[in-house]
């Protein structure tokens, strides 16, 4: 997931922090009461978030690339993995060069063969009962208002990487927002779905009980009654 590579404490204004946003992708557990995460690269939160990826990356590339002719190639042939690739070493001396101000592992997808294997173990993919109805009642009417603070501070003391990924965002909080409110629908389809599935407590089985008994009493008195009426017409 390419937009792991974002500030973290973004997916926790989110009040999540693993991104699913379609149904098909969130499933619910009901037996052990969990909301379970599943192909999230399909989620349009996921998507949402490529999608910002994907253009900040092509616009700092084509930007360095005016500082440098020929670096934009030469950091895609090291992506590709190309045979005769530069190295990463050889990169980041031309990216000082320029005094981009960035490290390589900022210009590159979350590949894994090329960064930490073990990022992805951070995202959480199981939410229990109380976590999703939290997550749910967490939810703003804006939360694009608290990402876009959030990157517009990144920006404002980070890297040209940071601005590009502020600017874009600003132009797209409607989509943003839609994908949350996809994202709030799906744990709320998820608590639907376990609450139904729960025993129906004891205290209303006996009320049940009470009422279908109290319903048969009144059935029978009535019963009754009509038949006295009956004898005295008689």
């Amino acid at each position: 997931m390419r937009f792991s590579r974002v500030l973290p404490a973004l997916l926790l204004a989110s009040a999540v922090s693993m991104p699913t946003a379609s149904a098909a992708t969130l499933t619910a557990d009901t037996d052990k009461e969990l909301c379970i995460a599943s192909n999230t690269d399909d989620s349009a939160v996921v998507s949402f978030w490529n999608f910002i990826e994907d253009a900040v990356h092509n616009q700092r590339l084509a930007e360095l690339d005016t500082q440098d002719p020929g670096l934009k190639t030469a950091i895609e042939s090291y992506i590709n993995q190309d045979p005769e690739a530069p190295s990463a070493a050889e990169l980041q001396v031309r990216l000082d060069a320029v005094q981009s101000g960035e490290g390589l592992a900022m210009l590159l997808p979350d590949d894994p063969t090329l960064a930490d294997p073990n990022i992805e173990g951070s995202f959480q993919t199981e939410y229990t009962y109380d976590e999703a109805t939290n997550i749910v009642s967490g939810f703003s009417q804006d939360p694009a208002a608290d990402v876009l603070n959030q990157l517009q501070q990144a920006a404002s003391t980070g890297t040209r990487t940071a601005e590009i990924r502020a600017e874009f965002f600003a132009e797209h909080t409607q989509k943003y927002n839609e994908s949350q409110v996809a994202l709030q629908e799906d744990f709320q389809h998820c608590i639907d779905a376990i609450d139904d599935a729960r025993p129906l407590p004891l205290q209303y089985i006996l009320l049940g009980g009470a009422v279908a008994l109290a319903v048969i009493v009144l059935g029978i008195r009535a019963w009754s009654n009509s038949r006295k009426t009956s004898r005295h017409g008689q």
